[in-house]
């Protein structure tokens, strides 16, 4: 299952797919076309088929009515029905010359081979017997005897009663043929003189079917009189069915045969008899599915190689540039931040290259800025160090120092010595680097008594809390006095009359303010970037003699962040403001 969870695995699997799906229902539409188009020529073949055999049946029926006509209008077949015994034109008898001309009419005509059997009864009744079979004497009892005769002879027209046994076909009794009985009516008197009863073979609507030429399986249907037909092994079976037109349709409409299934059909009826042509319309499906594949197999061809050349192009465009990343991310996750040019491509994997470059160089970037501020700290903790050296000692010494300004009545010594006894006392016990704003305070005072000392009245100084509980705040431990140290050296005593300091203390948000401003002779901008800037080529023993405002901006920018330290404003002969900015950390 570790395999589907690489892209590549996933957008080749979600690209076959789709070329899958558009193939298949490409197929599907060009089947639905396709299946459409060869329904609408299936129609139009059928349609086409139907009109033919329509064509060709109503020109055999018209010959035969034609023969049928032939018997009341020909003067010797007239004479021979109206009774009369001899010829008009000559001494053969009249039934001798009758048959002939029959018999010539009937091997002429294009149905000749249809006519199982012709019997044609004069009024006296003599027959003439013409057709494919033999005939006898007899036949004409047999014909009158026949259950259907006297229902066709009265009728009005001709009336079809479809396929009965054929009685006079002796070597195939269970031949079937079209019984057709008309009388012969003298057209000059308008009397009935006989009768005519034509056998019409099957074959002269088989024939038309079985002969016309299609490209696919279809069944015929005969519908005659109120008898259907189904053409089957080239002759007709009888059957029975139920016909649905098509709403809309004229000639379109489904069959359903008795203990079958319904099928769609197209029919046809002749102009000159009630003769109905049936035939079924194959299933398109059926048709098709012989074909499918051949017609389906370029399709499927062409989604392969659009396959393929996809497949090319994901691992040109998307797999290689992702390999290049997550390599370049192993490296990364390794501690290895070297740059890979060939992730900066021109596209969206560009970008997230020069991304990952760019972080690389940044993590670099930091994690040296990181060593050298460690490796900065560790430095300061020194300076913090030497300036710690032997305090007892030299307290223990100072302390001398007092009482012997004491025993000499030098109290200004005295007091001097307190006040640096204090310092260097705080110093011996307390080795925190932080201690309370309070006692920062404490120990600035003390340091200005000594410089008051040292000074004279050359300067003022003067405090403010804006509120008591600001002095709880934590502060590096003499980190004011190189700044009250700088206000008096470089600013007050460079002026020609006394001075004042001032040390304020104030909250912003979540800093703490601390502003020590001076009213002298004031610094230039130049001498205030030099002052601030930090220089990390400084060797170590310099670094250990450098105690001032760049050795607290440091401290307060490694500590804290760049957000803190020392702000530094001046003008020249009027003041100096030095702005300290603690966080708030009661």
């Amino acid at each position: 299952m570790q395999l589907f969870h690489s892209l590549k695995i996933k957008l080749i699997v979600i690209c076959t797919s789709i070329s899958l799906v558009l193939a298949l229902l490409l197929s599907l539409q060009i089947n639905k076309t396709m299946k459409a188009n060869l329904e609408r020529e299936q129609q139009q073949t059928i349609d086409y088929n139907l009109h033919l055999i329509s064509s060709n049946l109503e020109r055999e029926l018209d010959v035969l009515y034609q023969l049928i006509v032939f018997c009341s209008t020909n003067k010797e077949v007239v004479r021979f029905t109206s009774g009369a015994s001899r010829s008009s034109y000559s001494s053969y008898p009249v039934s001798m010359t009758a048959y002939e001309a029959l018999n010539a009419k009937i091997f002429n005509s294009s149905i000749d081979k249809y006519i199982r059997k012709l019997i044609l009864c004069s009024k006296n009744g003599d027959v003439i017997i013409q057709g494919q079979t033999s005939g006898m004497l007899q036949d004409k009892d047999v014909c009158i005897g026949l259950p259907y005769f006297d229902e066709l002879f009265g009728a009005s027209t001709y009336e079809w009663i479809g396929l009965l046994q054929e009685p006079f076909y002796y070597s195939n009794p269970s031949a079937r043929s079209l019984p057709i009985v008309r009388p012969i009516v003298n057209r000059d008197s308008g009397t009935i003189d006989g009768w005519i009863y034509i056998a019409l073979d099957p074959c002269i609507v088989e024939d038309k079917l079985i002969n016309t030429r299609q490209t696919f399986d279809s069944t015929y249907y005969w519908l005659v009189g109120d008898k259907a037909y189904r053409l089957e092994g080239g002759s007709f079976c009888e059957t029975s069915f139920d016909l649905e037109q098509a709403p809309g349709e004229r000639r379109l409409g489904t069959l359903t045969e008795k203990g079958g299934k319904a099928t769609d059909v197209m029919w046809i009826t002749t102009d000159n008899a009630p003769w109905t042509i049936l035939q079924t319309i194959p299933e398109s499906g059926n048709l098709l599915r012989g074909r499918n594949f051949k017609l389906l197999l370029p399709y499927f061809a062409m989604v392969v190689i659009v396959f393929l050349f996809t497949d090319y192009l994901l691992i040109r465009m998307v797999s290689t540039p992702i390999t290049r990343i997550r390599q370049q991310l192993e490296l990364i996750s390794s501690g290895v931040f070297t740059i890979n040019p060939a992730l900066e491509t021109p596209d969206e994997f560009g970008d997230i290259g020069r991304g990952i470059n760019s972080m690389s160089q940044s993590i670099s970037r930091l994690m040296q800025q990181q060593l050298e501020h460690e490796h900065e700290k560790q430095q300061l903790e020194l300076i913090n160090l030497q300036n710690q050296i032997s305090p007892h000692f030299l307290y223990n010494t100072l302390y001398t120092i007092k009482w012997m300004a004491i025993l000499q009545n030098a109290p200004g010594i005295s007091e001097m010595l307190d006040s640096l006894g204090q310092i260097m006392k705080y110093i011996s016990k307390n080795t925190d680097s932080k201690i309370s704003l309070e006692d920062e305070l404490k120990l600035l005072g003390h340091y200005i008594t000594i410089q008051r000392y040292r000074y004279g009245d050359s300067f003022t100084y003067t405090q403010s809390i804006a509120d008591p509980s600001l002095l709880s705040c934590r502060v590096f431990k003499f980190s004011l006095q190189p700044l009250i140290e700088n206000a008096i050296t470089h600013g007050i005593n460079g002026k020609q009359q006394p001075g004042q300091i001032q040390l304020r203390v104030t909250r912003e948000g979540e800093d703490l303010l601390i502003d020590i401003t001076d009213n002298g002779v004031g610094i230039s901008q130049q001498q205030i970037d030099e002052i601030l800037t930090y220089d990390k080529d400084i060797t170590e023993e310099l670094l250990f003699k450098k105690i001032g405002l760049k050795n607290i901006d440091r401290r307060l920018k490694l500590e804290y962040g760049d957000r803190y330290g020392i702000q530094i404003h001046s003008r020249l002969g009027s003041y100096t403001e030095v702005l300290v900015r603690y966080p708030y950390l009661p």
